[in-house]
Order: structure tokens, then sequence, then C-alpha cells
């Protein structure tokens, strides 16, 4: 896509205006969106499967070894809650957002080409409905300009950094979370060994049970910690960094949609008379009469 801005009246500028260029650069967007689709798809099949791993150890634990669960930090499942809300509105957001980034491309192809054929358009005497649609396709031109412009804008703006929010910074907590019900299982039974070892009333398994209980509960309240901070840091990133995106599309969307309203003012088109071919017979005539007298 060539480099082009949307001034106040509607109007762009362009470095390069080859047509073939920008048809081009249009195929090269679709395919690397194609791409980074699919691409995503194979990640959040792998976290689906790491996620379903951890979910069936847990249920393992629990069923052969009935091991009570211990009760949960309050804070923590406060923190997951926040966490869990945070990650379905997003992904819903993002999918929605790279559904709707793609149609847009594909529409942009379609209005090119379309733009071009009515451009085209062959006049002939007594045509009003080649002179409306060949003046369509030059104001299609300038839409079609300023619409290159916005789908570069929604991708920056828009398209990237809801991907990145949802594909860096909650993954990132996402993976801390299955380290955290992962570290909490081997607590559960730890403290299962440990009541076992306390009923058999052998000293040696008791001190052994005991210690490894502690150090498990010491790394459980660590990652209960990261939890709560990682929650804590994901939601700040939400409201400060991706609100500012979010507030900067909203404004380039404004642009946009002014200057699509200042094209179609200036591309005010009148529509001309059609004469049917006896009354055009008739009149011309009639002129031939004029003339002779």
């Amino acid at each position: 896509m060539a480099e082009e801005s949307i001034d106040e009246n509607g109007s762009s500028s362009s470095s390069s205006s080859s047509k073939g260029k920008k048809k081009k650069t249009k195929f090269g967007m679709m395919m690397s969106s194609v791409g980074r689709s699919a691409k995503q798809g194979m990640s959040r099949a792998g976290k689906q499967m790491a996620k379903g791993v951890v979910k069936t150890k847990q249920l393992a634990v629990e069923k052969i070894a009935k091991i009570p669960i211990s009760q949960e930090d309050p804070e923590v499942i406060s923190a997951l809650e926040r966490l869990k809300i945070t990650k379905n509105e997003i992904y819903a957001i993002s999918d929605i957002v790279r559904n709707l980034y793609e149609a847009r491309l594909n529409e942009a192809t379609f209005l090119i080409q379309l733009a071009d054929k009515l451009k085209d358009t062959k006049i002939t005497q007594n045509d009003p409905f080649g002179l409306y649609i060949q003046k369509m396709g030059i104001a299609m031109t300038s839409l079609e300009s300023i619409q290159s412009e916005h789908l570069k804008r929604m991708e920056e703006e828009l398209v990237l950094p809801l991907e990145k929010f949802r594909d860096i910074d909650i993954e990132q907590v996402q993976k801390l979370k299955l380290k955290y019900k992962n570290c909490k299982t081997q607590y559960d039974v730890a403290c299962h060994k440990l009541t076992k070892a306390q009923d058999s009333q052998d000293q040696n398994k008791i001190q052994q049970a005991q210690q490894k209980k502690d150090a498990v509960a010491a790394n459980l309240q660590q990652l209960r910690n990261d939890i709560k901070f990682q929650v804590n840091n994901l939601e700040q990133k939400k409201q400060v960094n991706l609100l500012g995106c979010m507030e900067q599309y909203w404004t380039s969307y404004a642009s946009f949609a002014q200057a699509q309203s200042n094209v179609l003012s200036k591309n005010t088109i009148q529509k001309e008379s059609y004469i049917q071919p006896q009354q055009q017979q008739q009149q011309q005539q009639q002129q031939q009469q004029n003339n002779d007298d």
C-alpha cells in the first residue's frame, strides 16, 4: 500500500500512485493476515492441551488418592476471577476485531476493482447512465485511498495491540496460573502424605513428609504472591496502555468518517436526463429547421 495521509478535506496524498502496487500490497496484507490467524490457531491449541494436562492431573490425584483439597487463598481466588474475566473479554473482542479487519481488507480489494471498472466506462451519446457511474468510479477512488489509510491505522492501533495484549500479557499470567494450580496439587498431595505418615507414627516418614510439605508450601506461597502481583500488573496495562490504543483508534476512526463525508459532499453527482431516440430525433430536426431559418 502506498504511504497516504488523510487531510481535513478528505483528500489523500500518496508517495506511489501505481495501481498495481496498491493491489499487490492489499493481497500481501490479506495473505499475512491469513498466516497470522493460522499461527494463532495452532498456538491456542497448544495452550488448551497444556491446560488440559494440568486439569487431568488434578482430577486423577483427587480420584485415585481421594486427597482432600486444601482451602484456597481468598485473594488468589479474587485475582484468578479477574484474570478469567479479562481473558474472556479480550479474546472475544480480539477475535471480532481480527475478523472485521480481514473483512474490510477483502472489501477494499473489491472497491478498487469496482472503482477502476466504473472509471473505465465508455461514454456514448445520450448516455446519462455511463456518465453517472463514471463519476461514481472517480469518487470511489478517493474513498478507497481514505479506506487504505484507515486500514493501516486500524491494524496498528487496534488489531495488533489487542493481539499483543492477549498473546503476550494475558498468556504470561495464564502460564503462571497453570504453574500455581500444579503446585497447589503438589501441596495437597504433600499434606495428605504427611497425614498418612502421622497415622503410621513412623518418625522418619513424618520428618520426610513434613520437609516435603514445607518446601512445597514455600513455593506455593511465592506463586500466590506472584499471581496477585501479575494480575494487578495486567489490569494496569489494560487500563493504561491498551486503553490508550483504543482511544487513539477511536480518534482515527472519527477522522476516517469525516474524511469519507468530505469526499461524498465534494462528489455530489447530478443525474442527467435521458432523451428517448424519437424525441431526440425531433429535437434535432427542430434545431436544423431553426438553423435554416
